[in-house]
């Protein structure tokens, strides 16, 4: 016992086997040396040879042991592992038996005998293998510090936007806007990669629809939690968390608009009729990459260039010209056009629209007087989603809150000031 220890702790890996043989033949030839392998063995299991070595151990039956047998060949095998071998499986004990043959020049013949065997699985110890983790538990696990972070900031947004009246308020709210839409950019785009794009809809669309499911959602959890996010939303402000807020894109147009006013480039506007116009082209495209998803797949990825997401966050402007000059082109116009892109072509943003459609609440504050006679919040808003009869266009509304800081300030707001004075005149 004491020997087996002794080689379980040197070589755990072996497997040690016991042959007992009470006949004539023998189990290794008159020149073998211990702790090698035996000349007359030898094994094989799934037509593949296996490794016998001996074992060096000097072995002695129990007492229960029949009597015709205490005076066989014992010899004791080990065989490793890790090579593949299972001994609960079936396997191949074979033994070589060599004979002379001839008087004068007598030739060894040799001649193979296999014996199947397969030892009970109640005397081994088998390893249970770790189940491996699903790929999405491991995206998980390899974004987790990012998601904690992005998981703290979120319910920030929502709570902002949820008492945006007190938030539009504070003196310094447009500080505020800008650094959040910086971080949007950094940490949400170049760093997290959480731009949302129009492929996971229509991937999601096509996997229901042609029995893929849900799963592709698993394996980018940053951007999942966004999608989280902005649905919800839906029901709430509209489009306004996402396009206004998240969308890494947006943001780094806004900032365009902002560097164009500091060089004092002209700020410009389509007509009326013209911008109306272009709020079709997102529609438009939308359908257009709809059908290519299931009319012509194989396609489907070059038709979404017409998003210039990918080029502007996911690889940094890194990709031949064509793609770079349109995502810089656009970042370029929004210098003189606010937010061009988001406003028209956008197919995402298209998808978006139907927020407003969704949503169960009026959350922009309006009076009496909003749309007849004041048309201050109309004449301010650089989304054009206030309709002349001051009702707000939530489809079309990106929660900037540039109207809510005008109707609750009684230094800008035309019906407030108009009461001030009446209240003056009255004293």
């Amino acid at each position: 016992m004491a020997e087996v220890e002794r080689l379980t702790s040197l070589a755990p890996d072996d497997e040690l086997i016991l042959l007992i043989e009470a006949g004539r033949h023998g189990l290794v030839g008159e020149n073998f040396i211990r702790n090698t392998a035996p000349d007359l063995l030898g094994a094989g299991q799934d037509g593949l040879p296996l490794a016998l070595r001996d074992a060096d151990i000097i072995a002695e039956l129990g007492a229960k042991v029949p009597k015709e047998l205490r005076d066989a060949t014992i010899m004791v095998l080990r065989l490793d592992r890790r090579l593949g071998f299972d001994p609960t499986r079936e396997w191949r004990l074979i033994v070589k038996a060599q004979r002379k043959h001839g008087m004068l020049q007598p030739e060894t013949g040799i001649r193979e005998f296999p014996l199947a065997m397969r030892l009970p699985e109640r005397f081994f110890l088998t390893p249970s293998a770790a189940a491996a983790a699903p790929p999405w538990l491991d995206a998980l696990r390899n974004r987790q510090t990012d998601m904690v972070l992005l998981g703290a900031g979120l319910p920030l947004l929502v709570l902002f936007l949820w008492r945006q009246r007190w938030f539009a308020a504070r003196r310094h709210f447009t500080a505020i806007r800008l650094s959040i839409l910086a971080l949007v950019i950094g940490f949400v785009g170049f760093w997290g990669q959480g731009q949302l794009s129009i492929v996971t809809p229509l991937a999601v669309i096509r996997g229901v629809t042609q029995g893929g499911g849900l799963a592709v959602l698993l394996y980018d959890p940053f951007s999942l939690l966004i999608w989280l996010t902005a649905i919800p939303g839906f029901f709430l402000w509209g489009r306004g968390p996402f396009c206004g807020w998240l969308c890494p894109y947006g943001a780094m147009q806004e900032f365009a608009h902002h560097l164009g006013r500091l060089l004092g480039l002209p700020q410009w506007e389509p007509p009326r009729s013209w911008g109306r116009a272009l709020l079709w082209t997102g529609p438009v495209a939308l359908a257009g990459l709809v059908a290519t998803a299931f009319l012509a797949p194989e396609k489907a990825e070059s038709v979404a260039e017409i998003e210039p997401f990918k080029t502007a966050i996911t690889t940094y402007f890194m990709r031949p010209w064509p793609y770079m000059a349109w995502a810089a082109g656009w970042l370029v116009l929004s210098m003189i056009w606010f937010k061009g892109f988001c406003r028209s072509l956008c197919p995402l943003g298209a998808m978006m629209r139907l927020g407003g459609l969704l949503r169960l609440r009026r959350w922009i504050p309006r009076r009496a007087e909003c749309g007849s006679p004041c048309q201050l919040c109309r004449v301010r808003c650089r989304y054009d989603a206030i309709a002349p009869g001051g009702d707000i266009r939530y489809s079309e509304c990106f929660q900037c809150l540039d109207c809510v800081r005008i109707h609750d300030d009684a230094r800008q707001c035309v019906p407030l000031i108009l009461k001030a004075k009446g209240r003056r005149a009255a004293a």
